[in-house]
């Protein structure tokens, strides 16, 4: 299996605009857009960012690492998830999901997805 065919599953969700898997750093190793407007190249690392900001700010306060981030717009939700700090291959997973999304189904979708990149990768 290739680490791009992890997305296929999260493609079909309503509203689905855009997804990637990312190293912790913020290097995209596969992602899928149907939105010209969304480069996840370049939006991702700006996420990555902000996910990598949680899990330093959580820690901070003894709560341990960020597992998920969601931020939610009048336009859509974004939606990341973290393989787990200390997982084999330390990964963010990204969905965006317009409006009138399923973004719940989205970050369950991410999550099922989170292991399965990890063990694709490790």
């Amino acid at each position: 299996m290739s680490i791009d065919t992890l997305l296929d599953d999260i493609k079909a969700i309503k509203g689905y605009r855009a997804s990637g898997i990312m190293t912790h750093t913020g290097e995209m190793l596969a992602s899928h857009s149907i939105d010209k407007n969304i480069d996840l190249d370049i939006v991702g690392a700006t996420f990555n960012d902000i996910f990598r900001t949680g899990h330093e700010a959580a820690a901070k306060v003894g709560m341990g690492s960020n597992n998920e981030t969601q931020v939610m717009t009048p336009n859509g939700t974004i939606v990341m998830i973290c393989s787990g700090a200390d997982s084999a291959a330390h990964l963010h997973l990204i969905a965006v999901i317009d409006k009138d999304g399923n973004h719940a189904l989205a970050r369950m979708t991410l999550e099922k997805m989170a292991p399965k990149a990890v063990a694709e990768l490790s």
